[in-house]
């Protein structure tokens, strides 16, 4: 009973030194389970009166190279990378978003053309977020083009939130996530801990 009680006390402490949720990163995807991780991350935000910063990475057919990115849905057409593609780009995600977030304006908009882990990660020690919200396309989906959503998700040092891929009431949470289900609004019985099977591979 000693131990359990001394368990506890840390556990408090723990979470009264943590400074709640002042900022949430969403890894904007255009899909509807991006759709979905939009809704919950802006639902979240208002909740906690926090920035919302929008993510969104141009998609490369190369690993380490960025000069050239996908310009279709489908990853057939290509177009070089100069300033004012990232110009007419960046007007077009503003665009696409500010029509659905509606009156709530406390928003950052954030066009990356580098690696989607490193660039998040980078963002994450920062302190630009606090949470990390993506949508979860489907199971073992490649993420950055090294990894995999899952690995991300479980090596990434702050709590990650996968919306889908099922349905918008669905979510996936890494171990610092889960950690903090009730603070994030993740409804009890409404999500999962990542499988380690996944998220190891």
């Amino acid at each position: 009973m000693g131990s359990n009680k001394v368990l506890r006390i840390k556990e408090y402490q723990r979470r009264k030194a943590r400074p709640g949720v002042t900022g949430i990163g969403l890894c904007a995807i255009f899909s509807r389970q991006g759709d979905w991780a939009f809704d919950y991350a802006v639902s979240l935000a208002r909740r906690h009166k926090a920035k919302l910063n929008i993510f969104h990475f141009l998609e490369s057919p190369y690993t380490l190279r960025r000069d050239v990115v996908f310009v279709d849905a489908e990853r057939t057409q290509t177009a070089q990378v100069t300033p004012d593609f990232i110009a007419q780009k960046d007007k077009e995600m503003r665009e696409f978003f500010e029509e659905r977030l509606g009156d709530y304006i406390d928003v950052g908009f954030r066009l990356c053309e580098g690696n989607d882990e490193w660039e998040l990660r980078k963002c994450f020690r920062k302190g630009q977020y606090d949470v990390l919200v993506i949508g979860y396309k489907e199971k073992g989906a490649s993420f950055g083009g090294t990894t995999t959503i899952e690995a991300f998700a479980a090596k990434f040092q702050g709590p990650v939130v996968l919306v889908g891929p099922d349905a918008p009431d669905c979510f996936y949470l890494n171990e610092a996530a889960a950690e903090r289900a009730q603070e994030l609004g993740v409804p009890e019985g409404k999500w999962s801990a990542l499988e380690s099977s996944l998220a190891e591979t």
